[in-house]
């Protein structure tokens, strides 16, 4: 077992271990990064954008190397900061207008604290607005602001004032400001929701945003912690409108990729007495720091922006290519949006057009985008990974200094795994999870084809809705669902039986009508536990309930007035 899932993050580790993430890179340069046997790939993750010139750059390492080599002191509190100073000055130049004040932080989620203490502070309201499905980071009042309840609700989040209307919808932030802006110190909210997607709000949202809120007496946070310094093709992503915002968040990329560094820009109108004398932070606005942050924004501005608008010319035709490949596959590839070198592909395999088909079910409970990330990784040497509230979007974002010949590598990866994914092809998909011969993956028996939709619920009221719980009884009831998986050895079957009862929730099987001869129509539905009737005596009680009361949830979810119980469900 790797030092990482011993002693760091057991839970993450051994997922990474299960669908085979768990490399271990021993090299980073540039656009790529090396294994312990000297395999080289091409990132397209940069970090979550905190990666803009790649690993290692070697004009960050020289402004840090400066640093030493003139022994500038790096934590000098309280005193006039040089370094903090030169910075600051440096972000208000190049911002948008009215921004006056920074406040370094360590962090993006920290810049996010200090926004929600500042608006707080500046205008004696409690209640922060935010959208559904946002990102604004995992410390408590970060945290409380993420429009993801999946993250919050262990951790007692969010705490009391916070509220959250949809993303990119101008009618429901009027309507919530009309009824309840009183309450609200701020709207907080993403120029493009990156971990909720790679969702672009319409034309014209930002600015809208702005003004309504300044109508109700709200400070207008824009969270470019992802979005800024060159990642959507602009210095700063609300560029492409007329928003100016009270304060601008910054992080990630202002670091270097070396670096934890973060800001939060403000309006003088905004950065009131109190928050000045008394919020402080021990590392931040130390002069490593800010030295690699004005070394940041003077590589990005070099040359009239000239690596900032490379990456909205490449973000552009990679964008047009990648729109090529979702009409190629249509059954596959939902979607594509997003702007620059910040883009989302959303992947969708239904069991309509893909029945008795594992890929299917993997993508109807959002499992499907960890798998082809590991396909990427280990057969095509590319780096990608899904967004954590989207779990069916695979973003593309890497480095701002990627040339189009690797767009090009990247395109031509992609294609591939689309091809597979098409043609229904769950083997090819599992190779690398499972280890088997690629030999075996192009002789998969012919599946027969049910029509997923041949049984259907009606509207009538009259209709009896009913479900049963099912579960694998030994092994070769996998290769039964989908027989491509025949071809799998017990050894095989069984570590894939494992990944199910790790990853998968209980899932609808099958559907089934009946109806009597007077007439009367019963609806119903087969609902499967990923686990064997050994897995199942296995369990302890309360694990069994646990498994059973998911099953009976989804049930009842999607309608069923009466549920029995099959094998070990009983």
């Amino acid at each position: 077992m790797h030092n990482f899932t011993e002693h760091v993050n057991p839970h993450l580790g051994k997922l990474l271990e299960k669908i085979r993430m768990d490399k271990i890179f021993t090299r980073g340069e540039g656009n790529y990064l090396y294994d312990a046997g000297g395999k080289r790939y091409l990132d397209f993750i940069a970090a979550y954008g905190a990666l803009p010139f790649g690993f290692n750059p070697p004009e960050i390492w020289q402004a840090l190397e400066e640093v030493r080599a003139s022994a500038q002191p790096s934590f000098i509190q309280p005193s006039a900061l040089e370094a903090a100073g030169e910075l600051a000055r440096r972000l208000i130049e190049l911002a948008p207008e009215s921004l006056k004040y920074v406040t370094f932080t360590n962090s993006g989620a920290e810049a996010v604290e200090a926004a929600i203490k500042m608006a707080r502070s500046a205008t004696g309201r409690l209640g922060i607005l935010s959208t559904i499905n946002s990102f604004h980071g995992k410390t408590l009042g970060a945290l409380s602001a993420t429009g993801r309840e999946y993250y919050q609700t262990p951790f007692g989040a969010p705490a009391p004032g916070f509220k959250f209307i949809p993303y990119g919808s101008l009618a429901d932030l009027q309507e919530e400001l009309e009824n309840n802006g009183s309450d609200y110190a701020a709207f907080i909210v993403e120029p493009i929701q990156g971990e909720g997607g790679i969702v672009v709000p319409p034309a014209g949202y930002l600015s809208r945003a702005q003004e309504l809120c300044h109508e109700h007496g709200l400070l207008f946070i824009l969270d470019e912690i992802q979005t800024g310094l060159g990642r959507t093709g602009k210095l700063f992503a609300c560029e492409d409108e007329t928003a100016t915002p009270d304060m601008l968040l910054l992080a990630k990329a202002l670091g270097g990729g070396l670096y934890p560094i973060g800001a939060c820009l403000s309006t003088a109108a905004v950065y009131s007495r109190d928050f000045g004398e008394r919020h402080s932070s021990t590392f931040a606005a130390n002069t490593l720091g800010c030295r690699v942050g004005l070394k940041v924004l003077d590589i990005l501005t070099r040359n009239n922006q000239a690596l900032i608008r490379e990456v909205y010319n490449n973000g552009q035709r990679l964008l047009r290519e990648l729109v090529v490949l979702q009409q190629r596959f249509p059954r596959v590839l939902k979607g594509v949006r997003g702007r620059g070198y910040m883009l989302g592909l959303e992947f969708e395999m239904t069991r309509a057009d893909f029945p008795s088909c594992l890929l299917s079910v993997l993508s109807e409970q959002e499992d499907l985008t960890p798998l082809i990330s590991s396909y990427l990784l280990n057969t095509e040497n590319l780096r990608v990974a899904p967004t954590l509230n989207g779990n069916k979007v695979i973003r593309l974002e890497p480095p701002l200094t990627v040339t189009w010949e690797e767009c090009q590598a990247a395109l031509k990866s992609l294609e591939k795994v689309l091809t597979v994914l098409d043609a229904g092809n769950t083997l090819e998909i599992l190779r690398p999870v499972l280890e088997i011969d690629e030999q075996i993956t192009h002789c998969v028996p012919g599946a027969e084809k049910h029509p997923w939709d041949r049984y259907q619920p009606s509207s009538d009221p009259r209709e009896g809705r009913f479900a049963f719980l099912v579960h694998p009884l030994d092994l070769d009831n996998y290769h039964e669902f989908d027989s491509s998986l025949a071809v799998l050895s017990s050894e095989k079957l069984q570590q894939l039986a494992d990944l199910g009862s790790e990853i998968l929730d209980p899932f609808v099987i099958g559907r089934t009508a009946v109806e009597s001869l007077a007439g009367y129509r019963a609806y119903g539905e087969f609902i499967a536990l990923p686990r064997t009737a050994k897995e199942m005596l296995e369990l302890k009680p309360e694990g069994a309930l646990r498994e059973l009361s998911k099953a009976l949830e989804l049930a009842l979810k999607r309608g069923a007035r009466l549920v029995g119980l099959g094998a070990y469900t009983s």
